[in-house]
């Protein structure tokens, strides 16, 4: 877990931690939303990494109007802020603000929603990729060759009925684990088989990810040059908070 500032100061040099100080700079959605948009109006377009995003309640009105101005046509996702594990996620469209069920809930924030992500055999899927820092003055991050790749239980869809099921729109272990049809998979790092009497697993290795988007035609080398930097923009973007963080508390990594 993270560790108040005040308190490092108090730590032997023996002793090791597994968050740096102002960890909280990336692991908390809104202060990882502030720290982009900050590098973003400082260079421009090279830190567009993630969709528009609204902290409410501060953004709410800035929210509307946006809405307003692209005649409610987009669709958001709202989350807390400090959570984790799928807890507390909705999808919103127009319909939901007049329900009223949309409010300046603090500690939320609002997403404007991928609603036409690429999508595996029709499942929505994320990709979990695992990366070890151990220095942010010099920035030193290493890359976790086998990461995972979790996908959704019910095939996707946003027609009209869909928006409140999470098994179509979260791709979370804790939240798909709960629905009968989550398919373990017992392939041992193999391909999924394409035969009618194999069905699909609900988690995938990063090479069976390789052979899948091979048959699909798609550059998995260039799709993964692409992730990877966007995970070193992300932890540029974080730099300087947690630097700072780090120089107030004499820490040193």
């Amino acid at each position: 877990g993270l560790i108040r500032p005040s308190k490092l100061k108090h730590m032997n040099e023996f002793q090791k931690l597994n968050h740096f100080a102002g960890a909280w700079n990336i692991g908390h959605k809104g202060n990882l939303w502030r720290n982009v948009q900050r590098q973003r109006r400082r260079n421009g377009r090279d830190f567009e990494l993630a969709p528009n995003t609204y902290i409410f309640p501060e953004d709410y009105k800035r929210w509307q109007n946006d809405r307003e101005i692209n005649n409610f046509k987009d669709m958001y996702i709202m989350k807390p802020t400090a959570s984790s594990c799928g807890r507390g996620i909705s999808v919103i469209d127009i319909l939901s603000d007049k329900k009223q069920q949309v409010k300046k809930r603090s500690g939320y924030l609002v997403s404007k929603y991928i609603s036409k992500p690429h999508l595996l055999r029709g499942y929505k899927y994320d990709m979990r990729i695992y990366i070890l820092v151990t220095s942010f003055e010099p920035l030193k991050a290493y890359f976790f060759e086998k990461g995972l790749v979790r996908l959704a239980t019910v095939p996707y869809s946003t027609a009209k009925g869909t928006l409140k099921k999470r098994f179509i729109h979260l791709t979370n272990f804790s939240v798909n684990k709960k629905n009968v049809d989550y398919k373990k998979n017992v392939g041992n790092g193999q391909a999924p088989v394409e035969t009618d009497e194999v069905e699909m697993s609900s988690k995938w290795s990063l090479e069976e990810l390789r052979k899948e988007f091979t048959k699909m035609g798609i550059n998995f080398e260039e799709v993964f040059r692409n992730i990877k930097l966007l995970c070193i923009k992300t932890l540029m973007a974080v730099e300087p908070q947690i630097t700072t963080a780090m120089r107030a508390t004499k820490y040193r990594s």
